[in-house]
């Protein structure tokens, strides 16, 4: 398995592979944290929604318009999809599948009345600063705050939530349980302040977004952790030796115009998800990625 380093970083996310549950926890925030958008921004909060089967949560996925919501394709066995307090059937048709990678399109049988989300087509722009939306469990009661590792609670702790961190690398044509994706990272080491986010269980097809100008768009859709099957914040924090997270990224799957997967979605700014090659910088030797478990 190889990657390539990009110009600029990316961020990743955290998916299970099966019955994916999913969520954010942040390293110096208790679990009453960040459950609301946050103030003086425009982020697309309320269409970041929770995926579910008949047994409760099993993901997350972000709301793209024209009833159609992208989540991670190891995101399974999906009956419904809650967006607010509301669950929604699917409708009739199949999922889209977006090429090889991780992610998929379903589609609502029923509209949402919410609006769309911008999906970046510039990798130059995937880098930096961005926020971290998704549903999962949250610390468990006995995992005090700045302890390492991280406990993570049950489902009883799940919920909304938004964090920020730092994608700072890019990687290609990574295969993880027989996806091929393009990935983002980011890194659960402190450096990206008290809301600093991590992926866990519930955590898959979370949402990665980045302001550019005066806009906001989803670079990254949650799917990998690097060190374990949950973010543990259990090793020194630096570059070296803190978990990463991964996320799809999204440039790589931005041709053509308000499309995806040849599937029409009425938006503003550019996008449509088919197989399109990045070209990428470097070769470096990918270190083993693990699915999130449950």
């Amino acid at each position: 398995m190889r990657f390539s380093l990009g110009l600029l970083g990316a961020v990743l996310a955290v998916f299970a592979p099966l019955n994916l549950a999913q969520a954010i926890v942040f390293y110096s925030q208790g679990n009453d944290a960040n459950l609301s958008s946050p103030a003086g921004i425009s982020l697309p909060w309320d269409n970041v929604v929770q995926m579910r089967s008949n047994s409760g949560p099993i993901g997350s996925g972000v709301y793209l318009g024209n009833r159609y919501v992208l989540t991670a394709a190891h995101v399974a066995p999906l009956t419904s999809v809650r967006v607010g307090f509301v669950d929604y059937a699917l409708d009739s048709s199949s999922a889209v599948n977006i090429g090889t990678s991780d992610m998929k399109l379903v589609r609502l049988a029923n509209d949402p009345g919410l609006g769309s989300v911008r999906l970046n087509s510039s990798a130059a722009s995937d880098g930096g600063f961005a926020y971290v939306v998704g549903y999962g469990v949250g610390r468990a009661s006995s995992s005090l705050l700045n302890s390492s590792p991280v406990t993570w609670g049950d489902d009883a702790t799940v919920a909304k939530r938004w964090g920020t961190n730092t994608v700072d690398a890019a990687y290609s044509g990574v295969t993880v349980n027989g996806y091929t994706s393009d990935l983002l990272r980011t890194q659960f080491n402190t450096n990206a302040g008290a809301n600093e986010a991590a992926l866990t269980r519930y955590d898959s097809g979370s949402a990665l977004f980045r302001q550019i100008g005066s806009s906001w768009y989803l670079v990254g859709l949650g799917a990998y952790v690097q060190n374990s099957n949950l973010s543990g914040a259990s090793t020194q924090f630096d570059s070296a030796n803190s978990d990463d997270n991964y996320f799809i990224r999204i440039s790589s799957y931005s041709t053509g115009t308000d499309q995806i997967g040849a599937v029409g979605v009425p938006e503003p700014s550019s996008f449509q998800f088919l197989m399109g090659g990045l070209l990428f910088l470097g070769f470096l030797a990918f270190r083993r990625i693990r699915p999130l478990k449950v």
